[in-house]
């Protein structure tokens, strides 16, 4: 997916097209494929660009904040959701041993979906929190 400039930005302020290219940047970078995301790839790409390096930070900083909002509201849904089908699940297991009701299949259905949804809230809470803790140890190495 390109992204291209506006064709009437030469009518701009100077600072506004600058905001419109850094803008244009950070929609690119997280457009593309990353095997991992990273605040200092996103900074060097906006200093390559001209943006003096104090700013490039703040606005790498904002776009993974923004990105991290995002993420959240996406896989941290997903991860709750995931969550609570395995407590339901986990309970269905506790009454149906309880009771000595349930056939072999029912409960090693239960367990099965108990181990995915377990396995997929963390996995999708482990990345959230790579994600976050990328953000706020560049923000601690730069001070700001």
């Amino acid at each position: 997916m390109e992204v291209f400039p506006s064709p009437f930005l030469y009518l701009a302020p100077l600072s506004r097209i600058q905001a419109i290219m850094q803008a244009d940047i950070i929609t690119k970078y997280f457009s593309e494929y990353h095997s991992q995301l990273r605040v200092v790839d996103l900074e060097q790409r906006l200093i390559a660009d001209g943006i003096p390096a104090p700013e490039a930070s703040v606005a790498a900083v904002k776009g993974f904040n923004a990105y991290f909002g995002k993420q959240l509201r996406k896989k941290g849904i997903k991860a709750g959701i995931c969550l609570f089908v395995a407590l339901v699940c986990l309970l269905r297991i506790i009454t149906l041993s309880n009771r000595e009701e349930g056939s072999f299949m029912q409960v090693s259905l239960s367990l099965g979906l108990v181990a995915f949804a377990l396995l997929l809230g963390v996995i999708w809470g482990i990345q959230l929190f790579a994600l976050k803790e990328e953000i706020t140890s560049f923000r601690d190495l730069r001070k700001l």
